[in-house]
């Protein structure tokens, strides 16, 4: 699940989340070639970040969500699952880590981001970008759950934002940036990606799944699909938590399939000139 990409100078390393028997996700990652057909290179064998302490809002399983270069070492936004009672089946809150060694190993730094009024339940998937005046962070955030098809529980969230002069402190209650249309089957979105400016690449999450859309921000924005028409059997039913990167003239997308990346992980690119 949500592979996560880092442009190294012989290879792109992603991290992505790997589930037990019991869905406890863990992150790993695989080194691919910068060329195509981009072939792996390695994989790694022990988790990079494993699962937090009992009780901790990560107990129950970590996804990476963007991995940041800071100076002389890497920052890890993950996504820290707990699970809950029947009615409030899970929580999701966006966690932080460091890496000294490269990216193989990360150390917790704690939770990147607290509950809130409005977003009790859910503050998760993190996407940080400098700003002109401090730094913006775009996360999915809410508060209920709704039962679907088969007494399922199924989450509600929206897109929103904080601002904040430093990039690792962030306090207060964010600013709903988009919302789902519930009654248009429509239950909130996967992990949101800044493509500059207002554009961005989100996981439109409906009772039948995810797409990958870009999109603008505002009233009325359309969305365009990320991935054409012709899609192979394993990704037929669900797009979802795609992640851009540059490598010279090419761009690269790595994204999920179906069953929420239970079919693996894709990879798509064009050049840009």
């Amino acid at each position: 699940m949500l592979p996560t990409p880092l442009v190294l100078p012989d290879r792109v390393r992603v991290y992505y989340a790997a589930c037990d028997d019991d869905l406890r996700g863990r992150i790993f990652f695989a080194d691919f070639g910068l060329e195509p057909p981009f072939p792996l290179m390695a994989r790694s064998e022990k988790p990079s970040l494993d699962l937090g302490a009992a009780g901790a809002f990560d107990a129950d399983g970590v996804n990476p969500s963007q991995i940041v270069q800071q100076e002389d070492r890497l920052a890890l936004l993950y996504i820290g699952w707990r699970r809950g009672p029947d009615d409030t089946p899970y929580t999701l809150f966006g966690g932080l880590a460091f890496s000294e060694d490269g990216g193989l190993t990360f150390d917790r730094a704690g939770p990147l981001l607290r509950p809130c009024d409005g977003e009790r339940l859910f503050r998760t998937a993190p996407f940080l970008e400098r700003t002109g005046d401090g730094w913006r962070l775009l996360y999915i955030g809410g508060d209920r759950f709704v039962t679907g098809e088969h007494g399922k529980r199924l989450p509600i969230y929206s897109l929103m934002e904080l601002r904040s002069p430093t990039p690792w402190e962030w306090t207060g209650p964010g600013r709903e940036l988009l919302a789902p249309d519930v009654e248009g089957g429509e239950l909130g979105f996967g992990r949101p990606v800044s493509l500059g400016g207002e554009r961005l690449m989100l996981s439109v999450r409906s009772r039948s799944g995810y797409e990958l859309v870009e999109t603008a921000l505002g009233p009325g924005a359309a969305r365009r699909p990320v991935l054409p028409d012709g899609r192979e059997p394993w990704e037929a039913q669900m797009t979802c938590f795609g992640a851009p990167c540059q490598i010279g003239d090419r761009e690269l997308l790595f994204y999920n399939g179906d069953g929420f990346g239970r079919t693996g992980m894709g990879l798509a690119w064009r050049r840009l000139s």
